[in-house]
């Protein structure tokens, strides 16, 4: 089985993120790169997240899309990807990169700021080899029954879905990690609401949507004017918008299904050949029972709760 590259996520953006109230009494960790400043012992954080995935073996080689003055100076058995813009930008020099050296492989992206084990990765690449036609894989992570488990992690947002119709609702986390296929996906538009999405994070599902709305509406609507006077069907406002409101909407209600989840995740980022029903591609969201992938570090408690 050969290793997927992956890139690991390591810029800035120079702002501590939004805590909801649901987080009183922890504090906001005011660090810019946490995958130096934080550590374990006394070892760097993004220095024990590569050892992890050269133990693994399922993932590599590995590269950091980060600024190189930070890094660098490390030592760490990595390519340095010099970048540090807002994650969209970052994003950007991850994928050119990789189209560059990897041509049409596969991509995994992974936060800095979560440690996971090499079993973790091994079990992640066994969940993705299930769907490995897929063009967008982003496993969610089951939300225990007690609470108590997650730690200092336990204000996380958590997300409601139907695994399908009919089903008992799963409480989710987000995961970190997400394997894609860059020839599949509208970059440009990844690129912008990926932007939105991290500006927004931890914020109720009602104010993300009113800014994602309002921010892209009328980049989208350019693009379909181009689109039309090319002679060809103008169909992306609708598609992004329409799938970005169902998913908003059903969140709200609790009634999302996962299947239909994806389905309108593919309509908002998959060029329409690789929408599912299609090419049979399509976006898949798996659940795990990996806690340290939802475990990002936001506070200044979740780093003191670090374990591995």
């Amino acid at each position: 089985m050969e290793r997927i590259p992956i890139t690991i996520m390591a810029g800035s953006d120079h702002a501590p993120g939004h805590l909801p109230e649901s987080s009183s009494g922890l504090h906001s960790l005011s660090t810019f790169y946490k995958g130096v400043e934080v550590t374990v012992g006394d070892r760097p954080l993004i220095a024990l997240l590569i050892e992890e995935i050269e133990k693994s073996g399922s993932f590599g080689p590995v590269t950091i899309a980060g600024p190189a003055a930070i890094y660098k100076p490390l030592g760490l058995n990595a390519k340095i990807l010099d970048t540090n813009g807002s994650i969209g930008t970052n994003l950007k020099a991850a994928m050119d990169d990789h189209r560059k050296s990897q041509g049409s492989a596969p991509i995994a992206l992974l936060a800095y700021d979560v440690l996971l084990n090499a079993d973790d990765f091994d079990e992640l690449r066994r969940s993705y080899e299930k769907d490995k036609s897929c063009a967008v894989w982003v496993p969610f992570v089951r939300k225990p029954e007690n609470s108590e488990e997650l730690g200092a992690f336990g204000w996380k947002p958590t997300y409601r879905l139907l695994p399908t119709k009919g089903e008992v609702p799963v409480n989710i986390l987000p995961g970190h990690l997400a394997i894609l296929q860059p020839e599949a996906m509208r970059l440009p538009i990844l690129y912008e609401l990926l932007n939105l999405a991290y500006q927004t994070r931890n914020h109720p599902v009602a104010t993300r949507k009113k800014v994602m709305v309002r921010s892209v509406i009328g980049k989208l609507l350019l693009n379909d004017l181009r689109t039309l006077a090319s002679l060809r069907v103008p169909r992306l406002t609708v598609s992004v918008i329409a799938n970005g409101l169902k998913i908003a909407e059903r969140l709200r209600k609790g009634d999302l299904t996962i299947p239909e989840l994806e389905d309108a995740i593919g309509g908002i980022f998959l060029h329409h050949d690789h929408e599912a029903g299609r090419s049979g591609s399509g976006v898949r969201h798996p659940i795990v029972d990996i806690l340290r992938l939802a475990e990002d570090i936001d506070t200044r408690e979740e780093a003191a709760d670090l374990n591995l």
